[in-house]
């Protein structure tokens, strides 16, 4: 099955604003019905697996399953070579080690659960931004598509926070720095075959700050997200990436 040519960039931010909109909507919906469990994190984890199906669906509309990300498409395969993409992806992880100042509570089941809980948010999250949206802006040029990738996915965690009533302060401050992880993980993505080792460090970012006993200091938050920023920027200027963005 042969993947369509990215829409015109009008249109290809219309419908990935449109993606990010039906994905939260349908986050929303199933926020509101999916019952509480007794179970730590049940609910949460169902919710998040609830807006996978956006993402496919999304994909196979444009004619390619593979866009999503969860395996490579041949431009992907060939942006960088294998060990290259490693070494890239590897600072993703090393800055979430600083959440680990604060340490983490929660016994053993309790983190399992907790652990579920992310990769179903770093599957569901990646799936859509780092990977349909991220190949709908493709006609961009590459800073472009990573900086709007980055503003949608900061932009649709302003969504959640004004929809779970979430304080303006934190939501302002969460927009700020999911922008800032939106256009890291934007940039990296041009140069991995897959979403998988995205996936695996988003859940790991969310995993170490939700079991921690409380946020980092802003001035830490600041300079993860100052740190992703100057990353991405540097993986833009990498070979590599007018390949990634083939069709």
């Amino acid at each position: 099955m042969t993947p369509r040519r990215p829409v015109t960039p009008p249109m290809a931010i219309a419908l990935a604003a449109g993606l990010t909109v039906l994905w939260h909507a349908i986050l929303f919906a199933s926020a509101e019905l999916v019952p509480v469990f007794d179970a730590a994190y049940l609910s949460t984890t169902l919710i998040n697996l609830s807006t996978a199906p956006v993402a496919l669906v999304a994909a196979f509309v444009l004619g390619d399953w593979r866009l999503t990300g969860f395996a490579p498409t041949p431009a992907h395969a060939a942006a960088s070579p294998r060990a290259g993409r490693i070494l890239l992806v590897l600072p993703l992880f090393a800055v979430n080690l600083v959440y680990l100042a604060q340490g983490f509570e929660g016994d053993a089941e309790t983190l399992l659960r907790l652990a579920g809980l992310c990769l179903a948010v770093g599957i569901a999250e990646e799936s859509l931004s780092r990977g349909v949206v991220q190949h709908v802006l493709g006609g961009l040029p590459p800073a472009r598509t990573a900086i709007a990738v980055g503003v949608l996915f900061g932009l649709g965690h302003a969504l959640s926070g004004a929809w779970f009533e979430t304080p303006v302060e934190d939501v302002a401050f969460q927009v700020v720095s999911t922008t800032a992880f939106g256009f890291g993980y934007a940039a990296a993505r041009f140069h991995l075959a897959t979403i998988w080792p995205l996936v695996a460090a988003h859940a790991l970012d969310d995993q170490l700050q939700l079991a921690s006993p409380g946020a980092a200091p802003w001035p830490v938050q600041l300079a993860v997200a100052v740190a992703f920023v100057a990353y991405g920027w540097w993986l833009l200027r990498r070979p590599g990436v007018a390949a990634a963005t083939a069709t």
